[in-house]
């Protein structure tokens, strides 16, 4: 494990100057799945539309779209976890990358976004008298002549990942089974309806942290995909080229090799049995 300094961006203005990120070989210990559902049902707690006084909406509305909020907050959660993907990736989820069989939830075309591409520089010169103030971020680059401060315009990288199968017998998948039956494009729009575009990831980092802070848990929404990668480790006894093949990540060309093993046979993997047979409740 090793602390990178981050200075920009959400979880800067959140958690400070340092966050983990955990290698495949060091992945932190799974936290269990009581912690996991305790957040999902955390989601009731949520106060929405408590402070709203729109005229133009009645009691009845409020609390239909309150419910449906926290049903989508739910989901959400559900989604970070049980896909193992970066917030970006989750919030990219659509209706028709779903399919709903017998025993398992079939994800495919899920997008993948780890790298972008650099479109152009912006330079901005200091034109001030003296060494600029610190806060202002100016750096003195001989290249340049002076103080100057470089912005970058990028756009991301987009790739697929892997089919996802995930046994409909693990814990939270009802959530997530259930969400579905009320989206038709976007899993998780802006606002209570399913018309809007996707929410913000800074949106997201917001209730997620809120969500563990009355859990009283410091969380991302990136600390998810660690647990996942931990539960499928720890649980499943997945070895690392089944955990690359999970969650397409790249290796070397021995990781390759055995990242062709078929998704299926990682859900077969899975020892559904952990869970028991499916609820009569849960096959419809």
């Amino acid at each position: 494990m090793m602390h990178v300094l981050k200075t920009r961006g959400w979880y800067w203005k959140v958690h400070g100057n340092e966050y983990q990120r955990f290698s495949v070989s060091e992945l932190p210990q799974f936290c269990g799945w009581d912690i996991v559902t305790n957040l999902v049902n955390e989601c009731d707690s949520s106060q929405y539309y408590e402070k709203c006084n729109l005229k133009t909406i009645t009691p009845s509305e409020k609390n239909r779209m309150q419910k449906r909020l926290i049903e989508r907050d739910k989901a959400l959660v559900v989604a970070s976890f049980e896909s193992g993907g970066r917030i970006l990736e989750v919030l990219g989820l659509r209706k028709e990358m779903f399919t709903i069989e017998s025993d398992r939830i079939i994800i495919e075309n899920m997008p993948v976004v780890k790298r972008w591409k650099k479109l152009r520089e912006v330079v901005s010169k200091w034109a001030g008298e003296g060494e600029p103030n610190p806060k202002l971020k100016f750096h003195f680059l001989p290249q340049y002549g002076g103080w100057v401060k470089r912005k970058f315009i990028t756009k991301p990288i987009l790739d697929r990942r892997n089919k996802l199968e995930i046994p409909l017998s693990e814990p939270l998948t009802p959530y997530l089974v259930a969400w579905l039956d009320n989206v038709d494009d976007f899993l998780f729009s802006s606002y209570a309806k399913n018309s809007n575009p996707p929410m913000t990831t800074t949106r997201a980092y917001q209730i997620v942290r809120d969500l563990g802070e009355r859990q009283g848990i410091k969380i991302c929404p990136h600390w998810f995909r660690s647990m996942r990668a931990s539960q499928l480790a720890s649980e499943y006894n997945w070895r690392e080229f089944e955990l690359k093949r999970f969650f397409s990540w790249k290796s070397d060309a021995m990781a390759s090799k055995y990242a062709k093993l078929s998704s299926t046979d990682l859900f077969d993997k899975m020892k559904t049995q952990r869970f028991g047979d499916l609820t009569e409740k849960q096959r419809k």
